[in-house]
């Protein structure tokens, strides 16, 4: 069994059939990493650390809630270096209330456990979507985040695409130039072009994902957009 990634999609080869999971992510479709660690492992081994980016290092031991290992060799009495979370979604990112996390276990017993989240790196302004799947004694824990950052740039840009349903031209609003994939749900290309604007006219009514990248500094922009 083959499993191919991209697009924020997972396509799981069966033989002759395509069993397409949708994974897209709230406004962008970019694809989810699992972190797990399991009770009674040692923190301070790479495998049991989460390595967000080169100063985020997320994990925990067998007391109290998750640190940051980059900096960091105890969650006890201090809240954990280089992140906030917030109780969110993307789409609510200017409205949500960032906060540091010292009481993991409070949180996450409680009211946050298989909630969606909003995870920030502060030092780079960088955003990650965050479920917590579970947290256990003796310092396991799961959890579910984006494998790629959001920056407020990308956000911003991900709410200018219009309009959505179309019916034939999909616009990307801006002077950006970009080079533009059209997919289906099966993640076969059916259209691809340059610019900033796409004809979807000729397209039968259905759900696509376009994929936008930015000619200038090559960041991907993904969006499921519905054709009429």
């Amino acid at each position: 069994m083959n499993l191919i990634k991209g697009l924020g999609c997972i396509f799981v080869n069966l033989g002759m059939k395509k069993l397409l999971l949708l994974l897209l992510l709230p406004v962008l479709g970019y694809g989810q990493y699992t972190f797990t660690k399991n009770a009674n492992t040692d923190p301070s081994l790479k495998e049991n650390q989460d390595r967000i980016s080169d100063k985020v290092w997320l994990t925990r031991g067998n007391q109290y809630g998750i640190y940051n290992a980059y900096d960091q060799t105890s969650a006890r009495n201090q809240p954990t270096s280089g992140i906030e979370l917030a109780l969110g979604n993307f789409e609510e990112l200017s409205q949500l209330n960032f906060e540091t996390i010292s009481e993991w276990g409070k949180k996450f017993k409680v009211n946050w456990l298989n909630k969606n989240l909003v995870l920030k790196l502060t030092e780079t302004n960088e955003y990650y979507s965050f479920v917590m799947t579970s947290w256990e004694n003796r310092g396991g824990f799961s959890y579910t985040r984006s494998s790629t950052a959001l920056s407020i740039k990308d956000y911003s840009n991900a709410l200018t695409i219009y309009p959505n349903p179309t019916t034939s031209i999909l616009i990307l609003e801006g002077d950006l130039e970009y080079d533009i994939e059209v997919y289906d749900l099966l993640g076969n290309k059916v259209l691809e072009t340059q610019g900033n604007s796409v004809n979807m006219e000729h397209l039968s009514t259905a759900t696509y994902i376009v994929k936008a990248t930015d000619k200038s500094n090559k960041k991907e922009l993904i969006y499921k957009v519905v054709k009429n």
